[in-house]
């Protein structure tokens, strides 16, 4: 197992993922590049564009066209319609019920042929389907991980397509078809890790930087269906990911980013200042830990915590 200095580790959330773009471009300003790159549901997408390219400005660039992407807006606006107008309940009711048989019997109504569409979409129509992307041939070493359905595993992915792998890291449990992969059935890692601390230290990493873009729990109206699948979903992970992302050397405070729903995708520009803002206010802790040895007492204190997440590497 090779051993890794520095670690950035990019938790998912939708929309606020796109704060992870924020946090590459000071980095980059900085001169600093992580060793290994690991990503939990969107955060992976943004960790595997920036794994491949290693240039902060087309991540940034990514994650505005991410924004303009017909399904991402699609979804907002389905989102975002009034729950109080009767037209609108009317439409909701009627989507939910096709959208949940459909579901029913398919584990979901997002293929992954459909998002290789979006991510086509993205990086250009010629760019996926003219060739295969592997995690192997990133710049910086990257994982993505994601939740083996068959046997409540975290599975890591650090090689193979990357494409498969990402969406696998981002496919929301009821929303997403699970994917194939060997004799696993993958789904979102979200499930597994939010902010995905040990899956790093697993890997061998010495040291690591956790972005958070989790929102904590608060009281809200929740206007569907979604939300509050979203909401519980992040109450059941809530209590593990305070006590994984503890073990983390630093983790980001990305103040404002609870303002912005996963789904709010227009807000990828807002986003990615967050991220930046946050990055800058502890770019001196970040200095400071690549040249300090590392936290020999918090390694052990995730090493303890591997007994209680039983795991597979690929």
């Amino acid at each position: 197992m090779p051993k890794y200095n520095l670690a950035l580790v990019l938790g998912g959330g939708g929309v606020r993922c796109m704060a992870h773009a924020g946090v590459f471009l000071e980095l980059e300003k900085e001169g600093i590049h992580p060793d290994l790159i690991v990503g939990s549901s969107i955060g992976s997408v943004m960790g595997a564009v920036y794994a491949y390219k290693k240039e902060a400005e087309f991540v940034h660039d990514f994650a505005r066209k991410f924004s303009s992407n017909r399904l991402a807006l699609l979804l907002e606006r389905y989102m975002t319609t009034d729950p109080h107008n009767f037209f609108s309940k009317l439409l909701s009711f009627f989507s939910f019920t096709a959208g949940f048989v459909h579901s029913y019997w398919n584990q979901g109504f997002l293929s992954y042929s459909l998002v290789k569409r979006a991510y086509q979409d993205v990086f250009g129509k010629d760019v996926l389907s003219s060739r295969t992307f592997n995690i192997e041939d990133c710049k910086i070493p990257f994982a993505a991980l994601t939740a083996d359905l068959n046997s409540g595993n975290a599975v890591i992915l650090s090689r193979g397509d990357m494409a498969k792998a990402v969406f696998a890291s981002s496919a929301m449990p009821g929303i997403c078809k699970p994917v194939d992969w060997d004799d696993m059935s993958l789904l979102d890692g979200g499930v597994i890790s939010l902010v995905p601390v040990l899956a790093a230290h697993l890997l061998g990493a010495k040291k690591i930087i956790a972005v958070d873009t989790e929102t904590k729990i608060k009281a809200s109206i929740y206007k569907n269906s979604i939300e509050t699948i979203d909401t519980a979903s992040s109450m059941r992970g809530y209590r593990w990911n305070m006590m994984e992302t503890k073990m983390a050397d630093i983790v980001l405070p990305l103040e404002g980013i609870s303002e912005h729903s996963f789904y709010q995708f227009s807000h990828a520009g807002q986003c990615v200042e967050i991220g930046r803002r946050a990055i800058r206010s502890k770019m001196k802790e970040v200095k400071d830990l690549i040249a300090a040895r590392p936290d020999n007492a918090k390694i052990r204190r995730r090493k303890e915590l591997e007994t209680f997440y039983p795991y597979v590497i690929i």
